[in-house]
């Protein structure tokens, strides 16, 4: 394999506190002048890359790149160099290294400006993600191995569970009047029963496919999603008056089918909770929190006892009655799913009576939470 130097000397780094620094990184560590020429590294890279230092050393950066994707690296380092700040190079593009004796491996890379008095040098600070990206993989193949096992029993359970409420359906338009009260009555039951089981196999797949779907970020207007949500409640249930206030223009960069779904579980349980509470209010805004800015959805209704509150994101669980407010208990675990798969988090705050509010975060497509 040729070197290509372009025959320029690299420079070597001033301090030589920089090269003890390198060395006790545990990623591997290539550090670059200006031109793309390789002025430092450490002895993981020298063993990540199969080279001896003094062949890495005045080597340009994209002979350590695939030949396809030199040219793109190449602009990627200008542009580095055009705003040098610490960042991830190429977050989520699937970058590849190349080693000295051909082969290729999956990588990821931090980026560092180093700003000396003979100018700015990167600093670059390289993972091998193989074993990850075959975890990954394997992980992918399992869950599609469980999706379709998911959707088998489904279709299994719910064959019995229609053959219930259908023969129900019979008896009681063809034998009502041989029935009597007693018999009416357990065959409502019997009918009411199988349609929560069919509803719960139908929140049970969706939360699955809310743990496996693929994201597909965007810029979402969320405060106009609650607005829609909002106006389909009250067409739904127009013998009710929420005042609902939705605070205008919240945006963020997320899968726009689980936004909606997110927001959509948790003003479901706003709209529920507020059922029985006088001038009912459901509020959805943002607020400048310590540790950064949070989405919330915030109503007057029943509230729940703050030392139950580890279970309010477990599927089933359920801090009420299920006569009082119905449910399958699975919605507050898919939102926590859903936020989670955003990279934030979700907490709420109650008290009972008086309300509660949630709150949670979703990381924009920089790894910054808006």
């Amino acid at each position: 394999m040729t070197l290509g130097t372009d025959d320029m000397p690299a420079r070597a780094i001033p301090d030589p506190r920089y090269n003890e620094i390198l060395e006790v990184t545990p990623d591997a560590m290539v550090v670059v002048d200006g031109s793309g020429h390789i002025v430092a590294v450490n002895a993981q890279a020298e063993r990540m890359f199969g080279y001896v230092r003094d062949e890495l050393v005045g080597l340009r950066i994209e002979q350590l790149v695939p030949l396809a994707h030199r040219e793109l690296h190449a602009r990627h380092r200008a542009r580095f160099m055009a705003d040098p700040r610490t960042r991830e190079m190429a977050s989520g593009q699937g970058l590849h290294a190349l080693r000295k004796d051909g082969s290729t491996f999956p990588v990821e890379i931090s980026l560092g400006p180093l700003v000396t008095p003979e100018g700015t040098l990167v600093a670059s600070a390289i993972r091998d993600v193989t074993s990850r990206r075959e975890t990954e993989l394997a992980l992918a193949l399992a869950n599609k191995e469980l999706e379709a096992f998911s959707y088998s029993v489904a279709h299994d359970l719910r064959a019995p569970l229609r053959g219930m409420n259908g023969f129900a359906q019979i008896l009681l338009a063809d034998y009502a009047d041989k029935l009597g009260p007693d018999g009416l009555d357990c065959l409502h039951e019997i009918r009411d029963n199988a349609e929560r089981m069919g509803a719960l196999i139908d929140a049970l797949l969706s939360l699955s496919r809310v743990a496996r779907s693929e994201l597909r970020r965007e810029r979402v207007d969320l405060s106009q999603i609650v607005a829609r949500i909002a106006t389909d409640h009250a067409a739904r249930d127009a013998q009710r008056h929420v005042d609902v206030e939705v605070a205008p223009d919240l945006v963020a960069w997320v899968d726009p089918v689980l936004a909606r779904v997110l927001l959509e579980n948790l003003f479901d349980n706003a709209w529920k909770f507020t059922a029985a509470t006088q001038d009912p209010r459901i509020e959805f805004g943002r607020a400048e929190l310590v540790g950064g800015p949070a989405f919330y959805v915030r109503d007057n209704g029943a509230g729940f006892a703050m030392e139950y509150v580890k279970r309010l994101f477990s599927p089933f669980a359920r801090l009420h009655s299920a006569v009082e407010f119905p449910g399958t208990g699975i919605g507050l675990a898919t939102v926590q799913r859903i936020v989670r798969r955003h990279g934030g988090r979700v907490w709420a705050e109650s008290r009972a009576g008086e309300g509660a509010t949630f709150w949670f975060t979703l990381l924009d497509e920089t790894g910054g939470e808006p």
